[in-house]
């Protein structure tokens, strides 16, 4: 009985043992799964304040843009929003704000616009292409890259013969979507878009260069056989004082030579305000697990001109015998009415983009 007895206090011991065991091995699979279900929490509620930060900085940018419309009818590195803005701190997160003058630089999608090839536009960008030492003809690549026909741009032929790629694909045929989109048009190696960057963005719509913000490089490409040191002049008249009009420029005497025609022609590629900037935005977060975390984003702001014609009328018809207060005030609304301010695109990025 008593060796009985030892046989059954050892079994009620293992047992115990097993189910301490098997306890143990439960509670800790428990706490590991807790501990991930609070790390996950963790992560989705710093990404939803980082998303939310971003929504802020968009809507900052935005209104700094506005308020500066506001100011001037000009866009320069005077302006409010070319001047470096310090991060917003709001806790343990941040927003920084970063904007370009994508006007500063030569819009690709300017060359075909309205379903018509900007011949003056074409002659800029070829006069770029030179002073950069590159070839003019990549000029005409990019631009049967984006025309809605199938033809070879002047010289006749079938394009997708000529510019289709290894791979077989064929060309879009519409508007480029980013600069990095050129490394696939003929002529176009990676050397020669490195090159390019600085000096091009690829805006959806029409954007005139703005004199008083574009690279001497670019103002260069406003006549042949022109150069960045020809330009000097410009970019010493613009760091006083913002270029007020267009006219201006031909008071210039490196540009006097121009003719009316190609001062006609120019005027269309040139502006003295900006309609497009791109801003980077920056959302830092110290986040809830202890681990600082970032996300950015690059947003596309438009300000382009708004018909007020209408508006004008209506407001006449309105207010009959009451021209003369109509008149007052049209200088203040009118100014706010013309410039239509709004984001365009957006991108989210998990890493610093190349700004």
């Amino acid at each position: 009985m008593s060796m009985t007895a030892h046989s059954q206090r050892g079994v009620a011991l293992l047992t115990i043992l097993l189910l301490v065991v098997s306890i143990t091995v439960v509670a800790g699979a428990m706490l590991a799964s807790q501990k991930i279900a609070i790390r996950r929490s963790g992560l989705l509620f710093d990404q939803n304040q980082l998303l939310q930060d971003i929504s802020a900085g968009q809507q900052l940018a935005l209104t700094m843009i506005r308020a500066d419309n506001k100011l001037n009818d000009t866009d320069s590195a005077q302006d409010i929003w070319a001047q470096p803005i310090p991060p917003y701190a709001l806790g343990g997160h941040s927003i920084g704000i970063e904007v370009r003058d994508e006007a500063s630089r030569f819009n690709i999608n300017n060359l075909y616009q309205n379903g018509a090839v900007d011949t003056a536009a074409v002659a800029m960008f070829q006069r770029l292409l030179t002073q950069l030492n590159l070839e003019p003809d990549i000029a005409i690549a990019v631009l049967d890259y984006q025309d809605s026909d199938s033809e070879v741009y002047k010289d006749g032929g079938a394009e997708d013969a000529v510019y289709t790629q290894q791979s077989n694909t064929t060309l879009p045929n519409q508007s480029f979507v980013s600069i990095d989109q050129l490394q696939e048009v003929r002529g176009v190696t990676a050397e020669a878009l490195k090159t390019l960057r600085p000096y091009i963005t690829a805006v959806p719509y029409f954007v005139p260069v703005n004199v008083n913000t574009a690279n001497p490089v670019l103002l260069a490409a406003l006549m042949d056989g022109g150069t960045s040191e020809q330009m000097q002049g410009l970019v010493d008249m613009r760091s006083k004082q913002a270029i007020a009009t267009i006219d201006d420029l031909w008071q210039l005497p490196v540009l006097s030579s121009l003719d009316d025609a190609q001062r006609k022609d120019l005027s269309t590629l040139l502006a003295v305000d900006s309609q497009a900037f791109l801003a980077l935005i920056t959302a830092t977060d110290s986040g809830s697990i202890g681990q600082t975390r970032q996300r950015f984003a690059t947003v596309l702001i438009s300000k382009t001109p708004t018909d007020v014609s209408a508006a004008e009328s209506s407001n006449g018809n309105a207010n009959n015998g009451g021209a003369d207060s109509a008149n007052n005030n049209s200088g203040t609304d009118n100014k706010e009415k013309a410039k239509t301010i709004e984001i365009v695109a957006q991108r989210l990025w998990a890493f610093r983009p190349s700004f």
